[in-house]
């Protein structure tokens, strides 16, 4: 789809890998992209985060905050933490217990 146009941002995709995000059923899809859905477990194709984390202009390397409001299974949150590094704050908050527990899980 070649929405992805940072080196920061391919970096932090390449470090994170999708499939300890996916639902345990559909491991075997995890680098298709397509979005994945089990129960309220879901995740995006990967060029739908690839064109919101273009827009949200990351700064590598730098002491940002990220807040990631229904979280999900936090594949977003890692890659923004792979790009913004370890001087910044990363917060996600997701309300399905479900959802927390297979993040827990992966």
């Amino acid at each position: 789809f070649g929405v992805i146009s940072s080196d920061a941002i391919e970096s932090g995709f390449r470090k994170v890998d999708r499939k300890f995000f996916v639902p345990k059923s559909n491991e075997d899809m995890a680098h298709l992209d397509q979005p994945l859905k089990e129960g309220n477990v879901h995740i995006s194709a990967p060029h739908i985060y690839g064109s919101a984390l273009e827009a949200l202009e990351l700064i590598p390397n730098s002491p940002l905050s990220f807040l990631n409001v229904g979280s999900g299974t936090g594949y977003l949150s890692c890659i923004v933490a792979e790009v913004l590094g370890p001087r910044s704050l990363n917060y996600g908050v997701e309300v399905h217990e479900d959802v927390v527990e297979h993040s827990r899980a992966s």
